[in-house]
């Protein structure tokens, strides 16, 4: 495989983090959240950083971690749902790696995450559709693309392992 990164992108709930774990432990890669690693970082959630920094703070904080993760080799890296917007995250993620958009309707998104306010952008049906609608063309310009409303984790990991053997 010619392949040593994968940068899984998608909305909330499209499954990154847990198809992620799935297609790097087939690999014997490492798996890493890019949110997870921000925390890690700052010591601090996603949820307190844009509460008392804002967006463009986190932002800033999601940047540099991606840029200190884009350089380990054999990693599949989940990235957080506004990390591909922005150009110089994107075009950083399809020089370092295979970008793979991990396609989810927003009827299942409805089923796999709460819209109450505890995910950062995420406070009402209205208001996530339409932040769903947004980003959609942005998440479109991956280099490969996935349904997961019907498959499994294995079987969506599987999917993947298969389309990157065919590059």
């Amino acid at each position: 495989m010619s392949v040593s990164r994968i940068y899984l992108v998608g909305f909330m709930g499209s499954g990154k983090t847990t198809v992620g774990r799935r297609l790097a432990k087939k690999l014997g890669w490492k798996f890493i959240d890019l949110d997870e690693e921000i925390e890690r970082r700052a010591r601090r959630t996603v949820a307190d950083i844009f509460r008392e920094n804002g967006e463009a703070r986190f932002r800033q904080h999601e940047h540099h971690s991606l840029k200190q993760v884009s350089s380990l080799k054999q990693s599949v890296i989940a990235l957080g749902g506004g990390a591909f917007l922005d150009p110089e995250n994107r075009a950083l993620a399809e020089t370092t790696g295979l970008t793979v958009w991990l396609k989810v309707s927003f009827a299942k998104v409805g089923d796999r995450v709460k819209i109450d306010g505890t995910r950062p952008k995420l406070t009402s049906k209205e208001q996530a559709e339409g932040l769903y609608q947004s980003r959609e063309p942005h998440y479109a310009l991956a280099k490969l693309h996935v349904s997961t409303d019907n498959g499994t984790p294995e079987t969506i990991a599987d999917e993947i392992i298969e389309a990157v053997r065919k590059l």
